[in-house]
């Protein structure tokens, strides 16, 4: 069996003994020893309004190798007040219920796990009838305990965006969560601040949002989508614990359309999501056994015990007669030098050759 099998049945063993946080989205695992992590598209208002740009967009959410496409379902009226200074915008942009039917009917079809960011028992409603396979709650909704309450209900697996808030609210949203029956919490880190800087992404908290609570943590990253950092932080991410990555997608961003700033292109994201999967692969183990690659790198380059000089059939090997050297195999280790040192030479061993147990006493 190799290292990385190996590795892989002892962590599913913690895993099954909840010593990892682990849950399933549509038949995937999503744990820190999953094969690979789980890649959100994030399509939020970058359709307009208008549905073939929203299906083309999760066309190009499934060629990027996306795990899940999730979308935005609200009502203007019931999430805004008229004096909202977007109010005519989101009126633009709203779907009707058969548009958003058709559209997760088309992800689903696609062969893509469907996830919704729901803000009212409506918008819920909604994502259930269409099939959704996940379900975010907004850090706008952190608070809003019937809601909670609903989506835990529902059975659905839900990610709980914390970004932006308090302890106590990450708590008591957690809590709430957990009273209603929810198991399968994923807690997100990061927010949106069109885009978010660096100085305001703090990554180094995913860890302890991982270990205060005991489930899944992922990273919604909002860096520049023009910009390195947005794949540089996303693969940060993973090392600090994250196993799932949501990232907005687009098809037009250079054009400057709705959502853009954080977002990447079709091929973009296609190049960070298999990015994401190498830097996980490299995330490897804390303490693994030994890996093909690793034993023959030690063959080629650990020093061995060789000799400095000749040493005649019968001598008794000196510290002064032994050198540390790389040989053309391995040979006896140098920190093994005691265990020379003192015994007598059955043969002669000429000069600079790596000695072997055979050529001693």
């Amino acid at each position: 069996m190799s290292a990385l099998k190996i590795w892989q049945s002892v962590f599913q063993k913690m895993v099954m003994a909840n010593l990892i946080p682990s849950i399933t989205i549509a038949g995937q695992e999503i744990s820190e020893v999953a094969p690979h992590p789980f890649v959100i598209a994030e399509v939020a208002s970058a359709h307009e309004g208008d549905l073939d740009r929203a299906l083309a967009i999760t066309d190009a959410a499934v060629e990027a190798g996306a795990d899940c496409v999730k979308y935005q379902i609200w009502s203007r009226g019931e999430s805004f007040t008229a004096d909202h200074p977007h109010y005519a915008v989101f009126g633009d942009i709203e779907f009707s219920r058969e548009q958003w039917l058709r559209l997760m009917a088309h992800a689903r079809s696609r062969g893509i796990a469907v996830g919704v960011d729901v803000d009212d028992a409506a918008s819920m409603a909604l994502a259930l009838e269409g099939g959704a396979d996940l379900l975010k709650l907004r850090t706008s909704n952190l608070d809003h305990r019937k809601l909670l309450g609903e989506v835990a209900a529902s059975g659905k697996p839900i990610i709980l965006a914390t970004g932006a808030s308090t302890l106590d609210e990450v708590t008591r949203g957690v809590e709430t969560l957990r009273g209603a029956g929810a198991a399968d919490i994923v807690l997100m880190h990061g927010f949106q601040a069109f885009p978010t800087a660096s100085s305001d992404t703090h990554l180094r908290g995913l860890r302890p949002l991982r270990e205060r609570y005991g489930h899944v943590v992922g990273y919604a990253d909002h860096a520049d989508g023009g910009s390195p950092l947005a794949v540089f932080l996303p693969a940060a991410a993973l090392a600090f614990g994250a196993c799932v990555i949501e990232k907005h997608i687009s098809i037009d961003r250079e054009k400057g359309t709705e959502d853009f700033e954080s977002s990447l292109n079709g091929p973009a994201f296609r190049l960070m999501v298999e990015q994401l999967r190498e830097v996980w692969l490299a995330l490897g183990e804390v303490d693994h056994t030994l890996t093909e690659a690793e034993r023959a790198y030690r063959s080629r380059f650990k020093k061995s015990l060789a000799t400095r000089v000749p040493i005649p059939a019968g001598h008794v090997v000196t510290s002064e007669m032994i050198a540390f050297k790389v040989g053309g195999r391995s040979g006896i280790p140098i920190d093994q030098l005691d265990t020379v040192v003192g015994r007598q030479a059955t043969a002669a061993i000429p000069q600079d050759v790596l000695i072997e147990r055979g050529m001693l006493s």
